[in-house]
């Protein structure tokens, strides 16, 4: 295999969890966090994809900040949302296109994205998360079209609620309802998450979609 994979935000609770995972697969798996790489900045991506040449990109990398839309007027909020957009679009179409000469160069590539449940499911307070989410369904079509042809696919992971990450963020009054509004009745788990990464790794049939990862939320 000796497949190299570099997973932007993989540092955090899932990231990190993450990184583990796919190195017993026999991955060799390089997690970088905001403090290494800022993806915003198009040149520092650029710098780490000439460094590392991965097979497999992962972005787990994102931000939020809520907010009820009519409080976007106060300048503090604004400025969150800002960063929020600016992170989960522009952030992820510096790691594709960075991504994208060495791997149509080696025709190999894997590029997985991170979606979320809430470009389907709304939450009050989330509109400007749940929209920059919305951007890479979008993004991830247009990819795979462009570039199935040197075997290289893009696809994203459209998460509902794992055992790890923002989910802890969660007040755990909300936590109960949203667990109970889960057809699963539980948490995903990270094993369940890396089973999909390799999935769409080993399957390059499955190219230009979003996957829903969410235990059956409708």
């Amino acid at each position: 295999m000796n497949k190299k994979i570099i997973i932007f935000g993989g540092t955090g609770g899932l990231g990190s969890q993450l990184v583990s995972k796919l190195e017993v697969e026999g991955y060799t798996v390089k997690g970088l966090s905001s403090k290494d790489v800022d993806v915003t900045d198009y040149a520092q991506v650029e710098g780490v994809m000439q460094e590392h040449r991965p097979d497999i990109v992962i972005n787990l990398a994102g931000a939020n900040a809520d907010s009820f839309l009519h409080k976007l007027s106060d300048t503090s909020n604004r400025e969150a949302a800002r960063k929020v957009m600016k992170v989960n679009t522009v952030g992820v179409v510096n790691v594709v296109a960075a991504a994208l000469p060495h791997m149509r160069s080696n025709q190999y590539g894997r590029i997985i994205l991170t979606s979320s449940v809430l470009t389907k499911k709304p939450v009050m307070g989330t509109g400007v998360y749940g929209s920059s989410k919305t951007f890479i369904k979008g993004l991830v079509m247009t990819c795979g079209l462009e570039n199935a042809s040197k075997n290289v696919t893009c696809n994203a992971l459209q998460l509902g609620y794992f055992d790890g990450g923002l989910t802890h963020k969660i007040p755990d009054k909300v936590k109960t309802v949203i667990k109970d509004s889960i057809p699963a009745g539980r948490w995903g788990t990270i094993d369940e998450l890396c089973n999909t990464v390799k999935f769409l790794i080993d399957t390059p049939y499955c190219n230009g979609t979003s996957l829903e990862v969410d235990g059956g939320i409708q």
